[in-house]
């Protein structure tokens, strides 16, 4: 099924800390990032926002963080993000079964966070220019991983045109310009 504008949200998972500049092609992630969240906000996509234990690993990135002022990141503990029950409210009101994920690390975080969204009904799109981990092999087996549970991987250019649907969506023009 292709994205659809009133049916999706966006996770940003632990882009944070020293992490957040250490992983595989971190600048590209970052750049990435910032994007697709510049994007989702342009078409009106909810955002949820995660970090892993800020106090010992570090707050977002921020590149990142700068973007989000209207809303507060939810601390975890969890390696799954559906693990944290301020988490699972959020998801649940925004009432979209669509879910791109983005952020750190790609076989940890965002792999236990795409497997429990799974199998509670929702059609997890992985951002594989916007996840990473710190070597470029477990990035890779993570999108094998996250392939071989079902999982859609997109790019970030590709979500947010899969978003648009048409060069007549109003916000055609600002979305060409952030992906140029």
């Amino acid at each position: 099924m292709i994205l659809s504008e009133k049916n999706t949200q966006l996770i940003i998972l632990d882009i944070q800390g020293k992490l957040s500049q250490i992983v595989y092609e971190s600048e590209k992630i970052l750049q990435n990032s910032q994007v697709l969240v510049q994007g989702c906000q342009k078409i009106g996509i909810p955002i949820i926002w995660l970090e892993q234990v800020p106090e010992k690993l570090g707050y977002t990135h921020p590149s990142i963080a700068e973007l989000l002022t209207e809303i507060y990141p939810i601390a975890k503990s969890t390696f799954s993000a559906y693990g944290n029950e301020a988490f699972r409210l959020q998801l649940q009101g925004n009432r979209r079964k669509q879910v791109l994920l983005i952020g750190v690390e790609t076989h940890i975080c965002i792999y236990q966070t795409a497997v429990d969204l799974l199998l509670q009904g929702y059609e997890v799109f992985v951002i594989a220019d916007a996840v990473s981990s710190r070597t470029e092999s477990n990035k890779t087996i993570g999108l094998m991983m996250l392939q071989n549970e079902g999982v859609k991987l997109l790019s970030t250019e590709a979500a947010l045109f899969a978003l648009l649907q048409s060069a007549e969506h109003p916000h055609f023009k600002e979305i060409a310009k952030l992906v140029k």
